[in-house]
């Protein structure tokens, strides 16, 4: 148990800690917070000695009932024991370990022995892990299927408890992501040709911008001593046009999209010298790539942020909102057009 993450500030200046609570009639372990403390150190204490409790308890539950695991302890086992021994995509390697920390870990409020996991159970914890985003429950109940055949397989439980996947609903949109290799190619492109608009792929690439906001830039939204880039515009197609209306409006985001970062240095000079547009079909033509849009660079910047296990608060705050979902099912990686 992690002590720094377990005891924490709560509201008027008062601590709080986090702890495990066996509880041997539904032979489940329990999270509850205590609140109210006035000291730091007394909390640290607290939370210290709590665990060492929970843990002489929860060996002594897990003698007498023959079961070594709970669920989230053996849920771990199996994706760094079992599951990474015979799964060779690291594409999908990192979606589930960023869907079982990020997603699975934080809605696991009791943790019952491994031996007493069922369907209401796994139907409560998919239940509970919906509301990240639509897409959310077909992916963490995909996952729990692999987990579910395992413990089944190895006589854990005496039957399958997992819901199928197809039960929940799949996004329909794909992802296209270029592989390792592919994104090499396509880089090197970008450098060696004379790309007019290699400034509008990078910004896509390694910022996460989306095609309107690129458009919405002006030089007055950078600062270059600073290399901090401000995003509170966007161009959009007009819903109404006439003869003496724009095609294309240029309207303030939302409040939520608004945001501010620093550039990496590259993104810097390319920004100081120059904003242009330039064809991506041509490019990824000529050096025989799939063919790839100004959203799907877009979304290649959220992937790196999870092979970062970078947390779902911090991507929707660097890309303005995005929906994660569609990155948490098979996508169209390396996917030929």
């Amino acid at each position: 148990m992690n002590r720094t993450e377990d005891v924490f500030l709560s509201h008027e200046h008062l601590w709080s800690y986090r702890t495990r609570t066996v509880d041997p009639n539904s032979l489940t372990i329990r999270s509850v917070t205590h609140n109210g403390i006035l000291q730091h150190s007394t909390a640290e204490t607290l939370c210290e000695e709590a665990a060492r409790i929970s843990t002489k308890e929860l060996v002594e539950l897990k003698n007498a009932n023959h079961c070594p695991f709970t669920f989230n302890e053996y849920l771990s086992y199996y994706f760094y024991k079992i599951y990474l021994a015979y799964n060779c995509s690291e594409n999908a390697i990192i979606k589930n370990r960023w869907i079982i920390r990020n997603i699975i870990d934080p809605n696991i409020t009791t943790d019952p022995l491994l031996h007493n996991v069922d369907a209401k159970y796994l139907k409560d914890l998919i239940n509970a892990c919906k509301a990240y985003c639509e897409g959310t429950e077909y992916a963490v109940a995909k996952l729990l299927q692999l987990f579910s055949n395992d413990i089944w397989k190895h006589g854990e439980v005496s039957c399958n408890p997992a819901p199928s996947p197809a039960a929940y609903k799949k996004p329909q949109t794909t992802v296209l992501l270029y592989t390792s290799e592919q994104l090499k190619i396509f880089l090197n492109a970008v450098y060696s040709s004379s790309c007019p608009h290699r400034l509008e792929f990078l910004l896509a690439l390694f910022c996460g911008l989306h095609t309107g906001e690129i458009l919405g830039l002006t030089y007055k939204d950078f600062t270059p001593c600073t290399r901090v880039l401000e995003i509170h515009h966007q161009y959009i197609k007009n819903k109404q046009p006439s003869p003496d209306a724009s095609s294309y409006i240029y309207k303030q985001l939302d409040m939520e999209r608004i945001r501010d970062f620093q550039v990496p240095d590259f993104i810097g000079e390319e920004l100081v010298r120059r904003q242009q547009e330039k064809k991506l079909k041509s490019i990824t033509r000529e050096n025989g790539l799939p063919s790839i849009t100004m959203s799907d660079l877009s979304n290649m910047f959220v992937w790196f942020l999870i092979q970062k296990n970078c947390s779902l608060e911090k991507i929707r705050y660097l890309t303005g909102g995005v929906q994660i979902g569609p990155f948490l099912v098979d996508g169209t990686h390396g996917k030929e057009n």
